[in-house]
């Protein structure tokens, strides 16, 4: 089996987190260890059936989907509690659900997911994205928060990796139902591929940051 860059950061963070746990026991953060544990094992189960003898690349994408489906929940909550404004916390649930539901109908009712599973990860890219910024914007902008060391809050650096991740991972995935005849291969890996695996390493580089600043910024509070 073929272990790439994006599955030692994931081990990395899980690790961190495991190790950390009698500081996020008890908090928001501990999901972070069967979260990053399911999506760890899942992502090599997923190059498992993408590899020759194994190959089927029905149940590839249908893994990646699950996993997707389970980080967009993490995410989702996250962000519900991370996010003060009432209406953008309604925001958060309602899009995060919609998400959940859609996810749910291609996992069940579709065989070929091809362009609809990319263009839902798009759409859920968008919509991170969109709470990433938000959440800088009231934490930094509306709350007037003046902390000079901006880089010791755990949420900052968990929003700036969803943030970048979905940022050049989004753009990729919007294409490929244009590209899915011709790819433009990248060490030979197509965009949609290529660009995910690159921008995970920043996503769980950063959540690993957060987990392990947790402690110190808790004591804070």
């Amino acid at each position: 089996m073929q272990i790439i860059s994006n599955h030692i950061v994931e081990a990395i963070t899980l690790i961190t987190a495991i190790a950390n746990y009698k500081h996020i026991k008890g908090t928001r953060y501990v999901y972070f260890i069967p979260v990053m544990a399911f999506v760890l094992f899942g992502e090599l189960g997923g190059v498992y059936f993408s590899k020759p003898p194994n190959y089927n690349v029905s149940k590839n994408l249908h893994i990646y989907l699950v996993i997707t489906t389970v980080e967009n929940i993490f995410f989702g909550y996250q962000f519900y509690h991370m996010i003060q404004s009432r209406k953008m916390k309604m925001f958060t649930f309602v899009g995060t659900a919609l998400l959940t539901v859609a996810m749910s109908l291609w996992l069940f009712f579709f065989v070929d997911l091809g362009s609809l599973i990319t263009n839902t990860l798009g759409v859920a890219g968008f919509f991170f994205s969109c709470l990433s910024c938000f959440f800088l914007y009231e934490k930094f902008v509306i709350n007037e928060h003046t902390d000079d060391k901006i880089t010791l809050i755990p949420d900052f650096w968990f929003s700036i990796g969803i943030l970048v991740f979905w940022v050049g991972s989004s753009i990729p995935f919007m294409l490929y139902y244009f590209l899915k005849n011709d790819q433009i291969l990248i060490w030979g890996l197509p965009l949609y591929r290529f660009f995910p695996q690159l921008f995970s390493v920043f996503l769980y580089g950063c959540f690993t940051a957060a987990i392990i600043l947790w402690k110190k910024y808790q004591k804070q509070f």
